[in-house]
């Protein structure tokens, strides 16, 4: 492949509860910029879609690199809705909110009544949509890759879940990683999986690295 157009999403979307507070996660977006650095200094055109407090790629790697800001899972997906059809390769590990809340006519909760904030939250929560499901829609042609984390899996549960999501959001490959694998390795550890193999791999550096190798194999011999 000669020079492509490279979507990275990274770290995690905030969902608000009331008008101060928000559901979110820990997912610092540190992979996700290394991944975008690895594009960078490849010399190919990445958009980095990740909020505000995220890690960012390092700005010293020559190549084009464009940022687009999103905060909740509803700013997430009408940026890839605009950027996934124009896009050869598509990288998902932004850890987008399974639920988000409905805040018409919100008000700040009192912070001394529990009960009244659960039953807030439980008269407001409600589902969002899968992202990634629309990707295949809206670009055929791009190489799509999809990260799963989990929390107390086995390596075996880990790889069928992977597996599940490939299949069904029709992704050339998945990224597949459990934090209590993690808290055991105490590294980032994982397992990539492909249509047509699977690699274990130890280290940011070396995920990012194989995740570029592999993009570049399946774009270059044609999805």
């Amino acid at each position: 492949m000669n020079k492509i157009n490279v979507v990275v999403t990274s770290s995690g979307t905030s969902e608000y509860i009331d008008d101060i507070r928000v559901l979110s996660n820990i997912s610092s977006g540190k992979l996700g910029a290394k991944i975008a650095d690895n594009f960078i200094k490849h010399g190919h055109d990445v958009t980095y879609v990740a909020p505000k407090s995220a890690v960012m790629p390092s700005a010293h790697h020559t190549g084009q690199y464009s940022y687009r800001p999103v905060k909740d899972v509803a700013s997430v997906m009408e940026v890839m809705k605009e950027l996934v059809p124009k896009a050869n390769v598509v990288i998902q590990t932004i850890a987008a909110s399974d639920f988000t809340f409905d805040l018409q006519g919100a008000i700040k909760l009192s912070s001394g009544d529990p009960e009244a904030f659960i039953e807030h939250m439980r008269a407001t929560i409600k589902k969002t949509p899968k992202i990634i499901s629309n990707f295949r829609t809206w670009n055929p042609n791009a190489v799509l890759v999809g990260f799963k984390f989990t929390v107390g899996q086995t390596s075996k549960e880990l790889k069928e879940i992977a597996v599940n999501l490939m299949k069904k959001n029709d992704l050339d490959m998945v990224f597949a990683n459990d934090k209590a694998l993690m808290q055991r390795a105490k590294d980032h550890v994982g397992v990539l999986i492909m249509k047509d193999w699977e690699e274990k791999l130890h280290g940011k550096e070396a995920i990012a690295d194989s995740i570029y190798d592999n993009v570049m194999r399946v774009g270059a011999s044609g999805r």
